[in-house]
């Protein structure tokens, strides 16, 4: 195991040291910047790719530890490795002292275990964006930090947009629970989407978990929304292995769905309730033909009459296609210390009308708020917001739901052993030069 001491201003001494996985997990989860990929969980899961996995961090004299760090050995251009800290290491960045010693004492451990440098994504925001994703006037940022990490070794690697095939996304759009009630959020959905979710459940939509041995709707949905979409889903195992390690309180997958016998039995009833309105209204008709009032209710009462026999032929032809349950959408979530994530989803377009994406998202919300969690996270979005951005709708699906954006400062690389990196940029050299 190795070690070094230093003097530190509010420590009496701080060392490095290799952690067991329960170290760094007790001091994840009570850490800012702490975020499910960069749980222990989620770390020894690269251990099905083959990769070694690694914990260290900076104690004080009584062992307490002040930051730690998991991170992974990546394979890179076959013979070498880098190390990965997938969404940061955890450390107060603002506390200079103690970042410059862990990052020295870093370098030194990964270079000793064959790696050429580590990547991290820390899970800090960069500056302040306001609901439409524009930057704040005066508002708060954090390039300053990135400046003191660029001086002690970082290399930041610049403020991208998009989704760069091996990146984590700098962007999100969060719903911050603490201050809200379960009538605020609803409250706070946009009038249309709030219309939305109150009509798709009048339709019959519902929502069930699946566990992860019956994950089969699920993975055919994503398969259809990959295709659709031009993306590529984690697969099957991947989301067994991690609702395993995570556990069934901390991943989840929901579906919407359509109950047909349900549906009958509500259009059924819905039915029988407007014709004896209708019975009313025609009786009073019949001693007055000529009220307005009831001529227009006796209007609104033949339309409804056309809607529901409408939803009974349509729900008989889904019936005939999809069988008695019928699957609208789906979405994978993870919760972690506090924060519930939205990870994936996938939905039939021939379905759309019944909006199951918005049902999820309402019960998810309010799923979050009732157990005390304090960030709902929407995840992913460009960073793009205006109409040019790939995913602008679904990123105003996002915010009409409540969520605001985020913007993170992005990835760092650290060099950690420099005759190893140079190796490395020159066998990529190469590699680009034949691949023209």
């Amino acid at each position: 195991m190795m070690g070094n001491d230093t003097i530190h201003a509010g420590v009496n001494k701080m060392k490095f040291k290799e952690l067991t996985i329960q170290e760094y997990e007790n001091f994840a989860t009570q850490c800012v910047g702490r975020f499910y990929l960069n749980s222990s969980k989620m770390i020894e899961l690269k251990k099905n790719n083959g990769w070694e996995t690694y914990y260290v961090g900076v104690v004080d004299d009584e062992d307490h530890v002040l930051a730690a760090a998991g991170f992974s050995k990546v394979p890179v251009m076959r013979f070498y490795h880098y190390a990965y800290a997938q969404r940061g290491i955890l450390c107060d960045f603002n506390d200079h002292a103690l970042t410059t010693f862990f990052t020295e004492e870093l370098k030194k451990y990964i270079a000793s275990h064959d790696m050429a440098y580590m990547r991290m994504d820390p899970y800090v925001e960069y500056q302040q964006l306001d609901e439409d994703g524009q930057v704040v006037k005066d508002g708060w940022n954090n390039q300053a930090m990135i400046d003191f990490l660029a001086s002690i070794g970082y290399e930041h690697q610049g403020f991208f947009k998009g989704w760069p095939e091996d990146r984590q996304v700098r962007y999100m759009v969060v719903m911050d629970l603490d201050d809200l009630s379960e009538e605020d959020i609803v409250a706070n959905y946009e009038p249309n989407t709030r219309r939305t979710i109150v009509r798709a459940k009048k339709m019959g939509v519902k929502t069930k978990e699946l566990d992860l041995n019956h994950l089969e709707p699920f993975m055919e949905l994503m398969d259809y929304t990959a295709k659709k979409r031009n993306f590529t889903d984690m697969g099957l195992e991947a989301y067994q292995n991690q609702m395993r390690a995570l556990g069934s309180d901390h991943a989840k997958v929901i579906v919407s769905y359509l109950d047909t016998a349900e549906v009958h039995e509500k259009n059924t009833k819905d039915l029988a309730d407007i014709q004896k309105e209708q019975e009313k209204t025609n009786a009073i008709l019949a001693k007055n033909p000529n009220s307005k009032k009831m001529n227009r209710r006796k209007k609104e009462e033949l339309e409804r009459i056309a809607q529901i026999e409408r939803w009974e032929k349509t729900t008989n032809e889904l019936e005939a296609k999809y069988g008695k349950e019928i699957i609208l959408s789906g979405a994978y979530f993870v919760i972690y210390d506090g924060e519930m994530d939205y990870i994936s989803s996938g939905s039939y377009d021939e379905l759309r009308k019944y909006s199951g994406p918005y049902v999820i998202q309402d019960q998810a919300i309010l799923t979050a708020k009732r157990l005390g969690l304090h960030r709902y996270n929407f995840t992913g979005t460009s960073g793009i917001f205006n109409e040019d951005g790939p995913d602008y709708g679904v990123f105003l699906f996002k915010k009409h739901l409540g969520g605001r954006p985020i913007e993170l400062m992005g990835d760092f690389d650290l060099v950690c052993d420099p005759k190893m990196m140079k190796k490395i940029h020159r066998m990529q050299s190469v590699t680009h030069i034949l691949r023209k």
